[in-house]
């Protein structure tokens, strides 16, 4: 299969808090293009993404799955995150690899710390932001709330360009018509609301509206993108997974209003203090690792790579800055959750896998000898920390194996030998996050541990009371000088 033109690509990270129904859309997205024969279920432990035991076991994503599909002749490259605070690390990392931000939020529990804060991350990342409302078949007062809620949190760039109907069983589409019945708010008034925000993306557009006080239909088709983009728009979509209501008119939006990697996020090689853009459609290869996934039957390791710029062939070389040698991809992948199937070029903009590779996430790649690095967004500190030691002698070795595959794929697990008290320390952002770590030690590599709290490198050891007493008295002429401490 031959690579997908840049123009025809889009990259979307799917973002929000635990349980708003990330899994659960893309899940309705791939049945809906038909990359999968049947709705799969977060509940009923179907799933095509959650592969992990551990996800189907508790319900929720703990790391990032992507999931290539087609829609109308155009490539769209999802990444699932997860939603819990715990597992922000690899939502993080996703963001590096995507020009559009699907932040989401679930009609019933509303807008929550992560969805915030990716929010957050979104924006100051330069990247496109979408609201998707997902399980619209809420009450109608209940939708009508939440669009306030959001714009509040969000700012009145929000602006819904469809709307639920006929009881949450259809959508209107406020670009396309300005008028029709609705469950919720007027179509009329958000059409002009859509008017307003695109306009305010182009001087000259934004002087045509003022002179004639509306812009055509097809002026906001052709300008909505670089709205998006500039952020004078956040689009607001809504949708029903369970139902697949508005799955379809979500796809239609994201090929027809979503950046591409011509016109998205741009990207800059930095080498030293120098900062030089990236022309996705230059000569230079270049690639990021954002992910790593380990197939935990096959111990096959797949790092995921961004291309951002150049194409690359199966038969190449991959560089690291200052490699001369390289390594040899051999054969690049399009996932679907834990499925694969080859491709036989990676164009920029796409996003591949490749197989067997010693790449670590944050890793720059080029088709031969280079410098410089493209800057991974910061990730946060591990807070939470752990001293363990294997339960059984001899399981030293598989648990420096584990916690070298963990470290792998986790971009916020961190390890440590304290010199001072000898332990061996593991961190994460929270006791969540080290739990899963730890049940994954025991069912993946079959080393059960010991844990406790770090021991405390205290340097010196107060022994006994002690006393002091000082008095200072200088006089030399003039004020004089007098000062008497205990301690």
């Amino acid at each position: 299969m031959a690579g997908t033109p840049t123009g025809d690509i889009r990259n979307l990270a799917v973002v929000g808090h635990s349980g708003a129904g990330k899994t659960s859309l893309c899940e309705a997205i791939l049945h809906a293009t038909g990359a999968t024969n049947r709705l799969g279920s977060v509940a009923d432990k179907t799933s095509h993404l959650d592969v992990d035991d551990e996800e189907k076991e508790s319900g929720h994503s703990i790391d990032s799955h992507v999931m290539s599909v087609f829609h109308d002749g155009k490539l769209l490259n999802f990444i699932d995150t997860p939603g819990a605070p715990d597992f922000i690390g690899p939502a993080i990392a996703s963001l590096a690899a995507a020009e559009t931000a699907i932040i989401v939020v679930n009609a019933i529990g509303g807008i929550q710390v992560n969805t915030r804060r990716m929010r957050e991350q979104a924006k100051n990342f330069g990247l496109g932001r979408v609201i998707v409302v997902n399980h619209m078949d809420a009450e109608s007062e209940a939708l009508d709330q939440l669009v306030k809620d959001i714009r509040e949190s969000f700012g009145q760039v929000v602006a819904p360009v469809n709307l639920p109907a006929n009881g949450g069983k259809a959508v209107i589409n406020c670009i396309e018509n300005d008028g029709g019945e609705t469950d919720i708010l007027s179509v009329e008034s958000e059409h002009l609301n859509i008017v307003e925000r695109v306009s305010e993306c182009d001087d000259a557009l934004m002087n045509k509206y003022f002179e004639e006080g509306t812009l055509s239909k097809e002026e906001i088709r052709a300008n909505f993108v670089k709205a998006v983009k500039a952020g004078t728009i956040v689009p607001l979509l809504f949708t029903d997974s369970v139902h697949e209501v508005g799955i379809k008119e979500l796809l239609n939006f994201i090929v027809r209003c979503c950046p591409s990697p011509l016109n998205g996020k741009q990207y800059v090689l930095k080498e030293g203090d120098k900062e030089t853009p990236i022309d996705p459609e230059g000569d230079l290869f270049v690639g990021r690792v954002f992910k790593v996934a380990i197939d935990h039957k096959t111990k096959i390791k797949y790092p995921f790579i961004r291309v951002i710029a150049g194409h690359m062939k199966g038969d190449a070389h991959l560089c690291k800055p200052g490699d001369r040698k390289g390594l040899r991809p051999g054969h690049f992948h399009h996932f679907i959750g834990g499925a694969h199937k080859e491709v036989d070029e990676a164009a920029a903009g796409d996003i591949v896998a490749v197989a067997k590779l010693d790449l670590n996430i944050g890793d720059t790649l080029f088709a031969s000898e280079h410098e410089g690095v493209v800057p991974m967004p910061k990730f946060p500190q591990p807070m939470y920390s752990l001293a363990i030691t294997p339960k059984a002698r001899g399981d030293e070795g598989k648990l420096g194996e584990a916690i070298h595959r963990f470290s792998d794929v986790d971009p916020c697990f961190k390890t440590m030998h304290d010199p001072q008290t000898h332990e061996l320390v593991i961190s994460g952002n929270g006791d969540m996050h080290l739990r899963v770590i730890l049940h994954k030690m025991k069912t993946q590599f079959r080393i059960e541990v010991d844990t406790h709290p770090p021991k405390v490198p205290y340097r010196e050891t107060i022994t006994k009371e002690a006393d002091g007493h000082h008095r200072h008295k200088k006089q030399t002429g003039g004020a004089g000088q007098f000062g008497e401490v205990y301690l």
